[in-house]
């Protein structure tokens, strides 16, 4: 059995070389990732946020969400930038807990933190699913404002946006007009909820319009 300065050593190693699978591999292995993480932290000079990224998904991924954000509050402390990845665990952690604010706020964070996103299909279908379900439209006109701003706003994302309207028995506004202007093609299921929504009340006018 390596012991753990040997092991703080080796996670250092994968990680400069991105060998983000063996990384992953060896704080699976060892019993007490936490001790191995505290001695990598009091070492490393890098802040890199790849390794407590690690322990940070292992968190999630096993329900632990409230000390995923202990930990997440404790690299703040130690100036460890938070990268893409940091904030996209945090939203699948939220959406686990359909706190749709908190998934909204990492969402954003995530992918406008990168040059240049490439889009995930499935957690922007998580997310739009989310923010649908719970039939706020604020929410819904905040999702679609964050993706637009990164240039990925489409019919699909407009058709929930109209379902989250029917599902408030509100009517939008200038949704076609949007659309058009966000070169977003108007399907016959987006004509379908356009006319529906269209015979319900007026909603309120969304930032930014």
């Amino acid at each position: 059995m390596r012991d753990s300065a040997t092991c703080s050593a080796l996670l250092h190693t994968y990680v400069q070389y991105k060998e983000s699978d063996k990384a992953e591999a060896l704080m699976k292995k060892m019993s007490e990732s936490e001790k191995l993480y505290n001695e990598w932290e009091s070492i490393s000079p890098t802040k890199d946020s790849r390794v407590p990224n690690l322990l940070l998904a292992y968190y999630i991924n096993n329900n632990h969400m409230d000390i995923a954000e202990a930990f997440y509050n404790r690299m703040v402390k130690k100036e460890i930038l938070p990268g893409y990845t940091t904030w996209e665990l945090l939203t699948w952690g939220y959406l686990k807990q359909n706190e749709v604010q908190k998934v909204l706020e990492c969402f954003e964070k995530a992918i406008t933190i990168v040059r240049k996103w490439d889009r995930d299909e499935k957690l922007v279908k998580e997310v739009s699913r989310t923010v649908e379900e719970f039939g706020d439209v604020e929410d819904a006109e905040k999702l679609l404002a964050t993706l637009r701003r990164v240039g990925h706003v489409d019919t699909e994302i407009y058709k929930s946006l109209l379902r989250t309207y029917a599902k408030a028995a509100k009517m939008p506004l200038i949704v076609a007009e949007r659309m058009k202007k966000d070169n977003v093609e108007i399907d016959q299921e987006t004509e379908e909820l356009l006319q529906l929504t269209s015979k319900m009340c007026v909603g309120d006018i969304p930032s930014g319009l």
